[in-house]
């Protein structure tokens, strides 16, 4: 063992248990969507092609070349003798050649062009309105990631309790068989009781259904494959009441992601009024050129330089609609801005009463759970008795699941309202961690001691 102390510790690792796995928290699939989702990396890839736009405008700055050459073919040569300053020896100068060749390049500056500068800040100020977008499109994958991430915690639930009490109904079963060859009980309360076992395998298949369907869904929005819930995935969260309405709302309606998109393409609309106005002033520009041919003419030089400024001011009506069209734009940009900020109002608004609904909810059914768990207690030790009829028996069941499963759903709706409440504030969303657990008693009007999680009886205590 001493010599290989790397395969002694190897064995060691491979013969250890493996831990326990659970359902990750919310904040992995919330980083996760904002990596790998659709739309978020959509949102990213506008920002750089805004980005690359602002590049562009800078660039229609600086100075362009251009280049060009030609070949032409003339029907007749025209060249001119001139008399030099030995007369033994003329000068001849050829006009047009029979193949004439030119080229030309051109060096061009922009000095004054109030255009250039609009659009540069158009782009601008369109890289702002794509950063804006960015937030507002995490806030959606967000809200979306959190809604399917409360689904797969309550399918997780729905499974563990659909299998409990299609466990308790198997034990009833048993007991009911015993009774029935024991000549106590009757081949009705036999049947019904199986009729129960296939209820809760119905139930079951239901159930995995629907968790399939969660699950999948969270991994198109995140590309994380959710783990598998712990053996307890009951859902415990906080009844205590969320702050007062006008502390979502007051001065914090601009903040939110999606009001603040809207406001930065308000601006980007402002700056395209200045830029059609703009079309209105004359640009100067600087050029200079080199010019190379054989038709050299009377100079008798093959390259030629030469030098401009040169002033441009176009007068074209259409750019009064243009402008009247870019003004308008600007109107209906202000008007979606006031559109969304009523939007965020409404939605915070209804976010801030669906938690107050959904307390109350939570509420009403623990308590509706405690009463059918008692119910069904009662009605299992009167049938055990002999004093009850098993058709009691059932209905006790059957009130106790459903019971279970609204307590479940209760405390999945109360628990994504409030994400959902701080996601449409833009709120920071370790606000609710506090709430999201059930730590005391409930707050509630009925100050009593918070309920241990649902659970439904075990076969051995069914059958004791």
């Amino acid at each position: 063992m001493t010599r290989h102390p790397a395969l002694f510790a190897l064995a060691l690792a491979l013969l250890a248990p493996a831990p326990a796995r659970a359902l990750q928290p919310l904040s992995d699939f919330l980083a996760a969507g904002r990596r790998h989702n659709p739309d978020n990396r959509e949102a990213a890839l506008i920002v750089r092609q805004r980005e690359h736009q602002i590049d562009q405008q800078k660039w229609d700055y600086t100075p362009t070349i251009s280049a060009t050459a030609g070949y032409t073919r003339n029907q007749y040569e025209v060249k001119v003798t001139l008399p030099g300053q030995d007369p033994a020896n003329p000068l001849t100068r050829t006009i047009t050649p029979y193949n004439q060749l030119d080229a030309q390049l051109t060096l061009t500056q922009p000095i004054v062009d109030v255009a250039i500068l609009r659009n540069l800040q158009i782009a601008k100020q369109s890289r702002e309105a794509a950063d804006a977008r960015v937030a507002a499109t995490r806030l959606q994958v967000d809200q979306s990631v959190a809604e399917a991430y409360y689904q797969v915690v309550a399918a997780e639930a729905f499974i563990a309790a659909t299998q409990e009490v299609f466990q308790a109904a198997r034990a009833s079963l048993e007991i009911v068989q015993q009774r029935a060859a024991a000549g106590v009980a009757s081949d009705l309360d036999r049947r019904r009781a199986e009729v129960e076992v296939e209820r809760g395998r119905k139930s079951i298949a239901d159930a995995e259904y629907n968790l399939a369907i969660a699950r999948q869904r969270l991994v198109s929005l995140t590309s994380v494959e959710p783990e598998p819930a712990s053996s307890d995935p009951a859902i415990s969260v906080s009844l205590a009441e969320e702050p007062p309405l006008p502390t979502f709302l007051d001065g914090r309606i601009d903040a939110v992601a999606s009001v603040k998109a809207d406001l930065a393409d308000a601006h980007t609309s402002e700056v395209q009024v200045r830029a059609a106005s703009a079309l209105f002033f004359p640009t100067l520009s600087a050029s200079a050129s080199e010019r190379f041919t054989n038709a050299t003419g009377f100079l008798g030089k093959y390259a030629i330089a030469s030098a401009s400024l040169n002033l441009s001011w176009r007068i074209d009506l259409a750019i009064i609609p243009q402008l009247r069209a870019a003004r308008t734009q600007a109107q209906l940009a202000q008007v979606r801005v006031d559109r969304s900020r009523q939007r965020v109002h409404d939605q915070i608004h209804n976010a801030w009463h669906q938690v107050k609904a959904a307390v109350a909810k939570a509420r009403s059914a623990r308590v509706e759970r405690d009463t059918t768990r008692a119910a069904h207690k009662q009605a299992r030790q009167r049938y055990e008795a002999g004093t009850g009829i098993f058709l009691e028996v059932t209905q006790a069941e059957r009130d106790a699941f459903s019971a279970h499963i609204s307590l479940i759903q209760a405390n999945a709706d109360l628990a994504y309202a409030r994400i959902a409440l701080r996601l449409a504030a833009g709120r920071d969303l370790k606000e609710a961690e506090a709430l999201l657990r059930d730590t005391g008693p409930e707050p509630a009007p009925a100050s009593t001691p918070e309920p241990a999680p649902p659970r439904v009886e075990s076969p051995q205590e069914l059958a004791r």
